[in-house]
């Protein structure tokens, strides 16, 4: 019996140093220190003309005609170019464009069902506008959980490094890519 004593406390080290670990990697984030502003996006990708391929809001079916669903996945997916989680799937370059016809689509829609999410919607669309990132994570969890949503959930912003790094993954051509590296 006396020998049980130090297998169960290791073992509950082991445990206690797997779940610091797990909750370090799943859900802890240390805010960045510098984020890449609206400004540095656009002068490296919009005015270059990098994310023409991408660029407009028809590339993803999204029209005046959209339904709410439709609406908040595409807003949602803008999201995923500013915040960190564990998973994400599908983006929507946050560009001006974007931005701007997102604005009109929301801002007209009958489709969407409560004055208060369409007013809600309308503000974090006047927070991009701006350049204005900062809540993007909550705004991510805001559409995140009138989807439903279940696995995805914000932790954080991206970094300056980590947000140019999901842009060259998620919207940029191989071309594109070398060129923006030069």
């Amino acid at each position: 019996m006396k020998n049980k004593k130090p297998i169960i406390f290791s073992a509950l080290a082991l445990l206690a140093i797997a779940g610091f670990i797990i909750y370090k990697t799943q859900f802890a984030y240390t805010e960045p220190h510098e984020v890449l502003t609206q400004d540095e996006f656009t002068e490296t990708y919009e005015e270059t003309g990098a994310l023409d391929h991408v660029d407009g809001l028809h590339h993803v079916g999204l029209t005046s005609k959209s339904s709410e669903a439709k609406i908040l996945e595409v807003m949602h997916q803008m999201t995923h170019q500013k915040i960190a989680a564990n998973q994400k799937w599908g983006a929507v370059p946050m560009t001006t464009k974007n931005i701007e016809q997102l604005e009109s689509i929301v801002s007209s829609s009958e489709k969407i069902q409560s004055d208060k999410v369409q007013k809600e919607l309308l503000g974090f669309i006047e927070n991009w506008k701006q350049g204005d990132f900062s809540e993007a994570d909550a705004e991510h969890n805001y559409i995140w959980t009138l989807q439903g949503g279940t696995l995805g959930k914000a932790r954080g912003l991206l970094s300056k490094e980590e947000e140019l790094e999901f842009i060259r993954e998620w919207f940029l051509d191989d071309e594109a890519t070398e060129e923006t590296k030069e």
